[in-house]
């Protein structure tokens, strides 16, 4: 009798086991699955020469995203993007990859939506969408948002890349809609070296703060953004200037945006400004650095879009100490034309020339003595965008 009763019980424990087993696995199936989705786009690019360098040529996967989603529910969502620039190839040392988001977003509605985790902040308008490129009639895109120029343009300066904390939403008011987003994040004083201890975290008890505000009506939408975080970019020249390091460390820094797009019947036009003003009063420094650009378009069919854009960046340096004076100066003044072409809803095909001036002047006050450089050249670029 007593085995019997161990027989059953044993028999009923495997039973809800397996039942318990088959009910989550069955829960798991009803889950909706991971997203897998991505951008990409290759490009065949010509400059012809400038400074010291010969014309040349080349083939390049410009830009790849690869996205991961997953939604918990209606009001859940997990979501990762790694990004890979210029032919990526570890073992080649070529271009570079990225984790450039992975967070957690709950909705309430659309008045208040939360990200937590490595996320893209809202800033301007193409900030967060700078990675669609499929999306965009650029081969290469306004220069602030260009991440395949990341090593030769300075896109961390000009525009926030990361922030952890974001609350954002929308109030419609008839056919106004007002726009709000709010971040904050590390300083971009991150660690890069690993004899200085963990790397990829921030060295300051600084954070990054930002917000955008906006408007939207029918076809028009413009905005303002601004962002304010304590930087160490200057560390490593205070040297040239026989001024210690630490003299300028946690230099304040503040980003400055605006943005305005308008489209009528068949023609679009944005633009955006940036301005980034970095002083420290003792030892004297001021620097500017400013990005503007504007682009008009006409849609000549529902699938071929032609557009003339303008771009103008530029920097000043100013150093004062008791020895000497010196203003550094830059400026890139981009002239581009270009035509997109909608083959289909996830293949764009896009042709792209543009003119490039740019001037570097420096100019030692104490001694009166300038230096300029001043160098014009053009690029003429074919792309395939793909969405998958």
């Amino acid at each position: 009798m007593k085995t019997n009763t161990t027989v059953r019980l044993s028999a009923y424990l495997f039973s809800l086991a397996l039942f318990m087993a088959v009910s989550e696995a069955v829960a798991q199936e009803e889950q909706p699955p991971i997203k897998i989705f991505g951008y990409f786009q290759n490009s065949l690019q010509e400059w012809t020469a400038f400074e010291d360098q010969p014309k040349f040529n080349s083939f390049s996967l410009q830009q790849l995203n690869l996205f991961f989603q997953k939604d918990f529910g209606p009001s859940w969502t997990a979501f990762v993007n790694f990004e890979f620039v210029n032919n990526f190839s570890s073992s080649r040392q070529w271009g570079s990859a990225n984790l450039e988001e992975a967070w957690l977003k709950y909705r309430a509605d659309m008045r208040f939506n939360l990200k937590l985790g490595l996320l893209l902040p809202i800033f301007n308008n193409l900030n967060e969408i700078k990675n669609r490129t499929p999306l965009l009639p650029y081969v290469i895109r306004p220069l602030a948002y260009e991440t395949s120029f990341s090593e030769i343009i300075p896109i961390e300066v000009l525009t926030p890349v990361r922030a952890f904390v974001q609350a954002y939403g929308f109030f419609p008011s008839g056919e106004v809609k007002i726009d709000y987003a709010a971040y904050v994040g590390n300083s971009p004083n991150i660690n890069d070296n690993p004899l200085d201890g963990q790397t990829g975290v921030d060295t300051t008890a600084t954070f990054l703060v930002g917000g955008r505000l906006g408007v939207r009506y029918r076809e028009l939408k413009l905005g303002l953004s601004a962002t304010y975080d304590k930087d160490n970019t200057f560390e490593s020249r205070a040297a040239d200037f026989e001024i210690p390091r630490t003299e300028w460390s946690e230099i304040p820094k503040t980003r400055l945006g605006g943005d305005l797009s308008y489209e009528y019947a068949n023609f679009s036009f944005e633009s955006e400004f940036i301005k980034v003003d970095m002083e420290k009063d003792l030892p004297g420094l001021n620097a500017d650095l400013n990005f503007y650009y504007a682009t008009m378009g006409y849609r000549v069919t529902e699938k071929l879009f032609l557009y003339s854009s303008y771009w103008v960046m530029d920097s000043r340096l100013r150093v004062l100490t008791p020895s000497l004076e010196v203003i550094e100066s830059g400026d890139i003044r981009v002239y581009t034309l270009g035509a997109w072409h909608r083959l289909t809803d996830r293949i764009s095909l896009k042709a792209q020339f543009s003119r490039v001036i740019s001037k570097e002047e420096n100019h030692l006050i104490t001694e009166d003595e300038t230096t300029t450089v001043r160098d014009n050249f053009s690029v003429y670029g074919v792309a395939v965008s793909v969405f998958f």
